[in-house]
């Protein structure tokens, strides 16, 4: 799924790092004003006599629950680095891991979600040379973006219906479909495989990889969310 240096072309490497930024930057802007709040009025009254009358209108300072949510992302993280660490075996020679995607939406939010998911990737890019660095905004955008984000909406849409397991593991094995079905286009949009066969390769094994991430994915949330129904 970590796409490597030298199998997109430039233009749409440079394009979906641009995509990627900006996608990024809205998420960061959406978590910050989640784990901060404005200091009432009185409050920056009696802070700022107290400091000499050094104004602090319009400032934003991180609450309780913030810091909480800031500690959760963190752990999240962790897990879901560890986790990727372990491969399974699918055919021919090929493996796959775990994504955790929606794993990060549903226990985050989407937007805490994909800017997790998308830290490791970067991490995973510099310094253990798992997907190109010129790949990287095509991968947060295949991984983090469509297989955390857009995932979390099928979740939020079946759960009108479905119970929790039912509706974790489906939005499981479609972010993988999606995520590589991305990633195939751009592979074979940049001519490198030809699209047809890029498609088939990509969507037959991880048609098999979602599953295990379904299983994997209902499991982590049982165990870090426990008080859901299942």
């Amino acid at each position: 799924m970590h796409i490597p240096d030298g199998f997109l072309d430039p233009k749409m490497s440079s394009g979906l790092l641009g995509a990627a930024a900006a996608i990024l930057g809205y998420c960061l802007a959406k978590v910050m004003r989640a784990v901060t709040a404005v200091v009432p009025q009185r409050v920056l009254a009696a802070v700022g006599n107290s400091l000499g009358n050094v104004s602090m209108a319009g400032r934003r300072v991180l609450t309780k629950v913030g810091e909480e949510k800031l500690l959760q992302m963190g752990t999240v993280a962790s897990i879901i680095f560890a986790v990727q660490m372990f491969n399974f075996p699918v055919n021919s020679g090929t493996s796959g891991h775990l994504v955790g995607g929606v794993f990060a939406a549903v226990l985050l939010g989407p937007f805490a979600g994909a800017v997790v998911l998308s830290v490791v990737l970067v991490v995973q890019s510099l310094f253990f040379a798992d997907g190109g660095l010129m790949a990287l905004g095509a991968n947060i955008i295949n991984m983090a973006v469509i297989g955390s984000f857009g995932s979390y909406y099928i979740y939020v849409g079946l759960k009108i219906q479905f119970n929790e397991a039912i509706c974790v593991a489906i939005a499981a094995w479609f972010s993988v479909i999606l995520a590589a079905f991305a990633c195939a286009v751009e592979i074979g949009l940049s001519g490198t495989i030809g699209l047809r066969d890029v498609f088939a390769a990509m969507v037959k094994v991880h048609a098999v990889i979602g599953i295990a991430e379904a299983a994997i994915t209902v499991f982590l949330i049982r165990v870090f969310r426990p008080g859901e129904p299942s």
